[in-house]
């Protein structure tokens, strides 16, 4: 039988002990404060948020139940939270299956290089394999991992596909229209908002007499703009904006958020797309980064080193009244976030169009699949196992114990025991896992990043203007294509 002890041991263990701090350069006094879960409140980690044994074999795909027998699978996991539900499902699938898995966890920064050196060794140590979506287009193209469209085809009754919210597994999946992961990992960035200062009558009225329309969830970020000047007050503590914005590859996401809707017309990916087609379009770009600067003026001191520790304590303790993040339940946890029940979230806001719609754009920001190596001596079995760690059953497990692993099915969202975990969160994740926009896939994709967020930050830091920052990215971009050919 699975062993859940580890899991309630942590939730005792957090539940009288854990605090709530304040980033590190606006906290006074960095010391725990303990923080006691509120009567009917249900967090990760609580027993009966989590999914029954018997939910966790039925999630077990038949032909994995008769292949698994005697059995030994060997997959890569990077470290932190992600290898968690693996590891404690390990025992469970010895006991239910008869197979064995060996997990490796990896640092993350080390992780695509021990990966590369697994494939061009031609190594079939390893069956299935933990990634970045950014990765498979390189890894696809190299012959590394396997076009899995057979095996989703081959295996089709035993896996429910259309239960996947259809945006998300396009972005984080798919490569070139064909299947070459396995979902794990439904990161999206969503909009959060104090609900608690929208709701108050004062400050309604204050803005509305500032600005000439109603206080309400912003629909564009020129909404935003005038919000996050609004409730700029230092003097309170209070900052209108907050957001990701470290020299980090995926602070572009966090940036191409207020860029994408910004481009006047359809593309793919408003980067690179699948083809290896540059779409940075350069109005959009200019438009975009001025906006988003702009928005800064109304963040913390700091903001350009803010990563997500940073990002996550200003949010989910009030320091500012709206911001970008990832989707997840620890907004609507009170042992991490002391405004857990002030917070709301939306559509990622966008652009008004001429013809008075909204171009909303939000980034499937990172996210992680399931790959099997081409080299991999258990195709099939290592596909199943990878399809039951993305079952329903184990979705709610991966995110109800608090792993980091986020949901990316319509029934997990729909789930009593999930809601009861991300409360009003749900419905908004889903709109925009729905119409998220992925992240560069392509070969040399680490290296499109490199150079754009290079450029974006140094705009951010006032060293350049956006026009000069959009001319050096392409630069730099055609030498990384060159060098792909």
């Amino acid at each position: 039988m699975m062993k859940v002890s580890r899991w309630l041991a942590v939730f005792m263990v957090v539940a009288m002990a854990a605090g709530v701090f304040a980033p590190a350069a606006l906290a006074e006094d960095p010391t725990p404060t303990p923080v006691p879960i509120p009567e009917g409140v249900k967090v990760a980690g609580m027993p009966e948020v989590l999914p029954t044994q018997e939910e966790l074999k039925a999630a077990i795909p038949p032909s994995l139940m008769e292949m698994g027998q005697g059995k030994k699978l060997r997959i890569m996991f990077q470290g932190g939270g992600d290898s968690a539900p693996a590891v404690e499902m390990k025992d469970f699938l010895k006991e239910n299956v008869g197979l064995e898995i060996e997990i490796d966890v990896i640092p993350p920064e080390s992780l695509r290089e021990k990966q590369l050196s697994v494939f061009t060794a031609g190594s079939s140590d390893y069956d299935l394999m933990e990634l970045y979506p950014t990765w498979i287009g390189e890894y696809a193209e190299a012959g590394f991992i396997e076009n899995l469209d057979p095996y989703y085809e081959k295996y089709a009754a035993e896996i429910n596909t259309e239960d996947f919210i259809a945006g998300a597994q396009v972005g984080f999946d798919k490569y070139q229209g064909s299947w070459y992961a396995v979902p794990y990992d439904g990161d999206v960035n969503i909009f959060y908002y104090r609900t608690d200062l929208w709701e108050d009558p004062a400050e309604q009225a204050a803005f509305k007499e500032k600005y000439g329309y109603d206080l309400k969830y912003p629909e564009t970020w020129l909404q935003v703009r005038d919000m996050a000047e609004f409730f700029t007050r230092p003097d309170e503590g209070l900052w209108g904006f907050g957001t990701l914005a470290l020299r980090t590859w995926w602070a572009a996401d966090y940036w191409a958020n207020v860029y994408r809707p910004h481009i006047a017309g359809d593309f793919q990916n408003g980067m690179v797309n699948d083809q290896g087609e540059f779409e940075l379009d350069r109005e959009a770009f200019i438009k975009a980064n001025d906006l988003y600067m702009e928005l800064m003026k109304f963040s913390p001191d700091g903001i350009l080193n803010w990563g997500y520790p940073e990002s996550k304590e200003a949010l989910g303790n009030g320091v500012v009244a709206m911001s970008m993040q990832w989707a997840t339940g620890v907004f609507r946890d009170p042992r991490q976030a002391s405004h857990w029940d002030k917070l709301g979230c939306g559509l990622m806001p966008g652009v008004e169009q001429a013809d008075g719609s909204i171009k909303h754009k939000p980034a499937l920001a990172v996210g992680k699949a399931l790959v099997v190596p081409t080299a991999s001596e258990n195709k099939d079995l290592a596909f199943l196992l990878g399809q039951f760690f993305a079952s329903k059953a184990m979705q709610i497990y991966e995110t109800n114990t608090g792993s980091g692993v986020d949901p990316n099915r319509i029934s997990v969202f729909e789930d009593q025991r999930v809601k009861d975990v991300w409360g009003p969160l749900t419905s908004c994740t889903m709109a925009n896992l729905d119409l998220g926009v992925p992240d560069i896939k392509v070969p040399g994709a680490a290296a499109y990043y490199e150079a754009l967020i290079g450029e974006l930050h140094s705009s951010w830091a006032g060293e350049q203007d956006s026009a000069t920052a959009y001319d050096k990215v392409m630069k730099q971009w055609e030498i990384v294509r060159e060098e792909q050919q």
